[in-house]
């Protein structure tokens, strides 16, 4: 069993099978004091502190810019130090606009904690999916 065994097992559960991820078990797992990096090239990007900014980050994706962002991971990579999630994400903008894209999380882990979390993906494929939609203040702080 992988030291960080827990955290797969939530990852696995939160970006695993497109319509049926559940991230409460990840967000259970996360510092009170986590910073989630998303890329400031989205509307709603920027840094997401603590548990807080994690499900504020999410809300505003539903909120203003997708009907449905789901994840289905390739992978779930115990590197020690990190937890690595490649995914398959799929999504529809409220603008009906439909996505597929590759992403790749990347947890840092500390003391059996997630203290950091950083999204990289094609930022590209997801500024023409929500393409002339109104763009809103990132929940980012």
């Amino acid at each position: 069993m992988s030291r960080n065994q827990a955290i797969v097992d939530a990852c696995r559960q939160a970006y695993s099978g497109f319509e049926k991820n559940d991230s409460s078990a990840l967000v259970g797992l996360m510092s009170p004091d986590v910073v989630f990096h998303f890329p400031t090239s989205l509307p709603y990007g920027g840094t997401f502190h603590g548990q807080e900014g994690f499900l504020a980050f999410y809300k505003d994706l539903f909120d203003h810019y997708y009907e449905y962002f789901d994840y289905d991971a390739h992978a779930v990579l115990d590197a020690g130090s990190h937890v690595v999630v490649p995914v398959t994400a799929r999504a529809k903008a409220k603008n009906g606009r439909t996505m597929e894209n590759e992403h790749c999380l990347l947890f840092t882990v500390t003391d059996g904690l997630i203290t950091e979390a950083r999204l990289y993906a094609d930022t590209a494929k997801g500024r023409d999916v929500i393409d002339g939609l109104p763009a809103f203040p990132s929940a980012a702080s």
